[in-house]
């Protein structure tokens, strides 16, 4: 079955590796993450039995599921699944393998400088806490927790919120070429902890400003 290659994949995007096989009543069928002392599924189908694990280091967590086909969906894949998948089919009859390479992406986006940039998110503040994040100090940008709206120093003038907005989104105004870089953005709650994070280039502007410009009209004299 040889070794499949993906197109890379966005952070956040749920990703299917598939078997693309016809199954077998006695086949098992086991996915390893970059080597095979480390299963993360395995599907019996004689016993008809699925079951996800962890991974060997936990990042695979609540992240795994098995459809009928034997196919394995990772949820809101991140940069820490990239890597190898190996798919191994056995049973009496046959053995089949195959790798997948998954290379995970982190969202770009661009803007020029003056411009605005939004930081979006469709999660409530209510039972929430909401992190947003800059850079690899994690400089706080603005945290809300229990009703409380917190701003970091760096983006204490350059935040707009809508009043009547009840998620965590908020806009940078007036960004500047040293706002480039990774922003982060934290969810967590009592369930879970969502993690999202974009890059993000800031340009100089491409605008000439009144002076700058060609005359509208020349002027001429006789």
């Amino acid at each position: 079955m040889g070794e499949e290659k993906k197109n890379p994949v966005l952070e956040g995007m749920d990703v299917t590796l598939h078997t693309s096989t016809q199954l077998h009543k006695d086949d098992v069928i086991q996915w390893c993450y970059v080597n095979e002392e480390d299963l993360i599924a395995k599907f019996d189908t004689v016993k008809t039995e699925k079951h996800v694990y962890n991974g060997a280091d936990g990042r695979f967590r609540s992240k795994l599921s098995l459809d009928d086909t034997g196919n394995l969906t990772i949820s809101d894949i991140k940069t820490i699944h990239s890597g190898h998948y190996k798919l191994k089919i056995s049973s009496r009859k046959r053995t089949k393998s195959k790798t997948i390479l998954v290379p995970v992406t982190v969202k770009s986006e661009s803007v020029e400088k003056g411009e605005s940039f939004p930081l979006e998110t469709d999660a409530k503040t209510e039972g929430n806490l909401i992190l947003w994040t800059f850079g690899a100090e994690k400089r706080l940008i603005v945290k809300f927790d229990s009703g409380a709206c917190y701003i970091g120093e760096k983006f204490r003038d350059r935040l707009e919120r809508d009043d009547e907005d009840e998620t965590g989104s908020v806009t940078i105004i007036n960004m500047d070429t040293k706002d480039s870089g990774q922003y982060k953005l934290q969810i967590i709650n009592s369930e879970q902890t969502i993690i999202k994070r974009i890059n993000v280039s800031v340009t100089e502007s491409t605008k000439k400003s009144v002076n700058e410009s060609t005359p509208l009209m020349s002027e001429e004299r006789v």
